[in-house]
């Protein structure tokens, strides 16, 4: 049996080591949900929606360099006149 003595120190300590303990968890699975570990139906959305993005970002980009080339290959120095 516990004197109580002990319980009376060992009650608050494990208090605030719950209470960190709970705010460590709930850190944890809100920086896992945005990085998106979440799983829902909206994260998979929005990571549809950007994958498309960054295809069209990428087409885009590379429409931009060919019109440059065939710039740098017309009028050699285009870039210097600004």
């Amino acid at each position: 049996m516990l004197r109580p003595e002990i319980l009376v120190f060992m009650i608050p300590i494990v208090a605030i080591v719950m209470g960190v303990a709970s705010s460590m968890l709930k850190t944890h699975y809100e920086h896992k949900e945005r990085m998106g570990g979440g799983g829902t139906p909206e994260n998979g959305t929005h990571r549809a929606e950007l994958e498309q993005m960054s295809r069209i970002a990428d087409i885009l980009d590379q429409r931009v360099k060919v019109l440059e080339r065939i710039l740098d290959d017309e009028i050699p120095n285009w870039r210097d006149k600004s």
